[in-house]
């Protein structure tokens, strides 16, 4: 029988060598790890590549957050292409790749919008799971993999190979591929301004805080001054990194090095939110460009998933049928979250043996009210990246981007919510008051109105949930003050 002590012991190794806090189901597996090790056992650097084959998450697919890559193309490669000699390469990390969508496509997207750099283009993707590298360097993928990628884009760049897409060679060439950890210096790419741009999207989400400001602080090295650094929508640097600043061109954000470079140099920054209207998306590209084509195909992801999977993730969470997995501890959480007594909510939620996402969600909640938003931050980010809980994690996360008056984020979390379940009175509520505040008076009207209008038939969870305590008939109380105080305005 494998003891406890041997667990810990290796999940301490993984913390301190991969960063990684591990989570529930992550112990679950070193568990399995270290009763399959056997009486001889492994060295350290071989247990590490087995654990970081089993306890890593790659649900990713190709042309993931388009809005990034057409930043990408459309304003961070040419700006850095006119940074130095002309014949200088363009160097683009992408960290955490995975089993190589991210970096493929960010090859693609270059081919498609921007051929005349295709050929000072140099992608160099490291991930520490073996697995991952090695599905990357072969470069075929399912169909389930090429779900966003509009069906031209596939045609021109795949060949079907029986039940998998074969990327062109032309492509796969132009990305390197190589194992590496995050965390370890590597001669090839450690020195001072080696990269123009570097992805990292959604990989410091998993990282504890010691190892997330050792990443962070790498990046700043790496990164030649007013490099881009792109991460997931959920990652924040705030808190974390005084050595880049934060910007946006039309739905992407994106971080960059500090520098010198004038700003008139760089990408002209999205409208204030009092300049928005909060019904239009931003504007879209031409219509014949290659993001149009992928923005058209990503809309159709969430009816595929539906298809793909008989019984699809709700978000915010619908309570699970009564009998199902999670239910009554669900049930009872919320009770006791209702309460104020957010510690013994911990601990029931903590007994649930069956992974549940809402559980995961409460868990967060209960995390933000206790002043814990980092392990809440955590928690939301790994909910989205596998597609769980979507929109009560973006209302959370408007939340915290909000506190720390980072408006343009926190809209766009907001906005997301909103647009998750048409129900959803909360992220209209919120969004009435910020743009109460920016001044746009008329759009404050019309989200507080349709909140005051949804409230009333908001369901009892989501109000424990997100209503930060407030009691339905107090959160009417505060949507009509709103209003009231519009009059004058």
């Amino acid at each position: 029988m494998i003891g406890p002590d041997a667990v810990a012991r290796l999940e301490e190794l993984v913390e301190a060598r991969l960063g990684l806090a591990a989570s529930r189901w992550q112990r679950e597996r070193l568990t399995a790890v270290v009763q399959a090790q056997g009486p001889a056992g492994w060295g350290e650097a071989a247990m590490l590549r087995r654990v970081a084959d089993e306890i890593t998450i790659g649900e990713t697919y190709f042309f993931r957050e388009p809005a990034q890559l057409d930043a990408l193309v459309r304003h961070a490669l040419p700006e850095r292409a006119r940074m130095g000699a002309s014949s200088r390469p363009l160097r683009v990390l992408s960290a955490g790749c995975s089993s190589g969508e991210e970096a493929y496509s960010i090859a693609l997207a270059v081919e498609l919008q921007a051929p005349h750099l295709a050929s000072r283009m140099s992608i160099h993707a490291i991930d520490v799971s073996p697995a991952a590298v090695r599905k990357a360097q072969k470069a075929r993928y399912t169909p389930w993999a090429l779900r966003a990628t509009p069906p031209a884009i596939r045609d021109r760049y795949f060949r079907k190979e029986g039940d998998t897409f074969a990327l062109d060679d032309a492509i796969r060439g132009r990305v390197r591929f190589e194992e590496q950890n995050l965390l370890e210096d590597d001669p090839s790419s450690s020195r001072d301004g080696t990269f123009d741009v570097v992805f990292c999207r959604n990989v410091l989400i998993y990282f504890t805080e010691r190892a997330l400001r050792r990443a962070v602080s790498r990046f700043a090295t790496i990164l030649s001054p007013g490099g881009f650094l792109f991460l997931g929508h959920s990652e924040t640097l705030r808190g974390v990194s005084d050595e880049f600043d934060l910007e946006h061109v039309e739905d992407a954000f994106y971080y960059r090095r500090k520098d010198q470079l004038p700003r008139e140099a760089r990408p002209a920054a999205a409208a204030t939110l009092a300049q928005k209207k909060p019904s239009s998306a931003p504007p879209p590209p031409p219509a014949t460009t290659w993001f149009e084509e992928i923005r058209r195909a990503t809309e159709r992801i969430a009816q595929l998933a539906e298809d793909r999977d008989p019984a699809p993730r709700q978000s915010p969470p619908a309570q699970p049928k009564e009998g199902a997995p999670g239910a009554s501890t669900l049930a009872r959480a919320l009770d006791l979250l209702e309460a104020e007594r957010y510690d013994d909510a911990l601990v029931t939620i903590a007994a649930e043996e069956a992974d549940v996402p809402e559980l995961e969600l409460c868990r967060a909640v209960i995390y933000g009210q206790k002043g814990r938003q980092r392990d809440a931050e955590r928690t939301l980010s790994q909910l989205l990246a596998r597609g769980q809980c979507e929109t009560g994690a973006n209302y959370l996360l408007g939340l915290f981007r909000e506190n720390e008056r980072d408006v343009e984020r926190a809209v766009w979390h907001y906005r997301q919510a909103a647009g998750g379940d048409a129900r959803f009175a909360l992220p209209h509520l919120r969004l009435g008051m910020l743009l109460r505040r920016a001044g746009d008076t008329a759009a404050a009207r019309s989200e507080l109105e349709l909140a005051r209008s949804l409230l009333a038939e908001e369901r009892r969870d989501r109000i424990v949930l997100f209503g930060g305590g407030f009691r339905r008939e107090l959160l009417l109380e505060l949507c009509n003050a709103q209003i009231e105080g519009l009059r004058g305005e």
